[in-house]
């Protein structure tokens, strides 16, 4: 922390607040909503503040240390056209190999003649994503990676990296009835998990960088999500839920080797 040009007070300030905000609400929820009781006051608290902690945390910070918005990268007419199209074909492919193999190994089964039912929601949703997922993308793109800058692009894209998986912790380890990464838990399956949301930031990261832009991030967010909860929903039947480990060894691979191809381009050193 010998950096003088990174201001780590306000940084430090901003994790704490993005943790706070998502960590006691969750927590919160998972703990009244034991044995199927209604969360009641901390689930409607966990659905405002939960995925607008970092966005919330960022904007305190800005406005209360003055610092601006003149670095938080808002515009997008710039943004070359191939940067959209990465945004929407990352996702596309690791979610797509991830698919590939639960229906190879019997997790799941596909009827196509189903396949067009459900289509109509996808603009739908993704809209809906966008609003969303701003509340992370705003924090730890626009905000974290921004102010880590002077840190190197390395440095930079790994722990922004390292702290955006571990707020996600909580997710990760808690059996709860908000998300699916708490059923069937093991220490193995929830540390690949952490594995994966730090290879996430590194590719959501040299988005960012390389874009100038956050609205890349924010469209590959929402695209991503919108894949993994299905697309094509009602022509997927889920046979047997895979644990925790077994989904992310199916995961990592894909995003992996985005990974090494980013890296062997240089993209994380440039």
């Amino acid at each position: 922390m010998n950096n003088p040009s990174i201001n780590w007070r306000n940084v430090i300030i901003f994790c704490v607040l993005a943790y706070v905000l998502f960590w006691v609400p969750f927590i919160g929820t998972t703990l009244a909503s034991a044995g199927g009781n209604d969360p009641g006051a901390w689930g409607v608290t966990f659905g405002i503040l939960g995925p607008y902690s970092p966005l919330i945390a960022a904007l305190l910070v800005r406005i209360f240390s003055r610092e601006g918005f003149r670095d938080a990268h808002l515009g997008f007419r710039r943004v070359r056209w191939y940067y959209w199209l990465l945004a929407i074909l990352f996702p596309f492919f690791w979610n797509s190999v991830q698919d590939v193999l639960l229906l190879l190994f019997g997790y799941a089964t596909m009827d196509w003649s189903q396949a067009t039912k459900g289509l109509y929601r996808i603009p739908i949703n993704l809209l809906g994503g966008l609003i969303i997922f701003i509340g992370e993308e705003f924090g730890w793109r626009s905000y974290l990676v921004e102010k880590l800058r002077p840190m190197g692009r390395w440095k930079v894209l790994l722990w922004s990296g390292i702290i955006m998986s571990l707020w996600h912790l909580p997710a990760v380890s808690i059996p709860n009835l908000s998300t699916s990464y708490g059923q069937q838990m093991s220490v193995l399956g929830g540390l690949l998990t952490l594995l994966i949301f730090v290879l996430m930031g590194f590719i959501f990261g040299w988005l960012y960088l390389e874009s100038n832009s956050v609205w890349p991030c924010v469209l590959m967010h929402s695209y991503n999500n919108l894949i993994s909860f299905k697309l094509l929903s009602e022509a997927w039947t889920v046979k047997a839920e895979p644990t925790l480990l077994q989904n992310s060894l199916m995961a990592i691979g894909p995003m992996l080797l985005i990974w090494l191809i980013l890296y062997c381009k240089r993209g994380f050193t440039g």
